[in-house]
């Protein structure tokens, strides 16, 4: 027959084993609203034509939005943006395969895509980012901006 000692320790890993799982649910998967079927978004206060939008947003912060599309004209896109060689896209729950964050940076960093910032304070404290290709395919996410700097 089992000692109490064992019952005790039984039960600190089954409730540290919920508690992690409830941790990963809420990081990955709660708190996460799929978006589709956008047919224009806004950059610098014009409208551009999309298609092709697949994505996710959230209703407790602006971060996080993770958006993938595909833009009628790259181009006037850059151009409506403010240029921000900084931007450095956040990391994704695995479920969201459109969104290669690492792929993205890298694309930035070598000037395979162009980053801009599309918005400023996009909801409480964040700024509206993209990633452009030539090609027209597009990435967007919101990042703290100076009001959350500290």
């Amino acid at each position: 027959m089992p000692k109490n000692g064992t019952f005790i320790a039984g039960g600190i890993v089954g409730i540290g084993l919920i508690f992690g799982i409830g941790m990963w649910y809420a990081q990955q998967r709660n708190y996460y609203e799929p978006v589709t079927g956008l047919t224009e978004v806004e950059i610098g206060g014009k409208t551009f034509e999309i298609s092709g939008y697949d994505g996710v947003d959230g209703a407790r912060t602006p971060l996080k939005l993770r958006g993938c599309f595909t833009l009628s004209d790259p181009r006037a896109a850059i151009a409506a943006g403010e240029p921000a060689p900084d931007a450095r896209p956040l990391t994704t729950p695995d479920w969201i395969t459109c969104f290669d964050e690492e792929a993205i940076l890298a694309d930035i960093s070598n000037g395979n895509a162009t980053a801009i910032m599309a918005g400023e304070d996009e909801g409480d404290g964040a700024d509206l980012m993209m990633a452009i290709y030539p090609d027209g395919r597009a990435y967007q996410w919101r990042r703290a901006n100076d009001k959350y700097a500290e």
